[in-house]
């Protein structure tokens, strides 16, 4: 299957890239009616919700790292099937306003057509970063 094996390099390259803040290889892989969606709600994650095509991912990007500065990346699991990518990576990042380190696994699937990611998910603790940032409390 070498569309699988090609989708998964991207996904690790890409990734690989952002963790080192280049932006340029994720922004070459991008269709440009991309749909961009991070599963967190914009009350708590200025860069949650959907983001359409290009600018609306480069909007993603500067709320992001407005908000956190990335340390880590680790893909922990990382598998293609047909134009279905999935990733589960260890994230560690610096959250600029309190200045806390926050952890957190996050899952990402893309879906490729033609070597182009045509859509993005996001799926990560909320609670636990919130926690984490000082901002949410455990109930008493």
């Amino acid at each position: 299957m070498p569309q699988d094996s090609a989708n998964k390099s991207l996904m690790l390259s890409v990734t690989a890239a952002w963790k080192e803040g280049v932006m340029e290889p994720l922004f070459a892989a991008l269709h440009p009616h991309v749909v961009w969606r991070a599963t967190a709600p914009r009350e708590f994650f200025r860069f949650g919700g959907t983001h359409n095509g290009i600018v609306g991912v480069r909007e993603y990007i500067a709320l992001h790292a407005s908000r956190y500065h990335i340390t880590q990346f680790h893909p922990r699991n990382v598998s293609a099937k047909g134009d279905q990518v999935w990733g589960l990576f260890e994230i560690e990042a610096r959250h600029l306003p309190t200045g806390n380190t926050v952890k957190s696994d996050c899952s990402i699937r893309w879906t490729i057509q033609d070597g182009k990611i045509t859509e993005h998910q996001a799926i990560f603790d909320t609670a636990s970063v919130l926690m984490q940032q000082g901002m949410l409390t455990t109930a008493a």
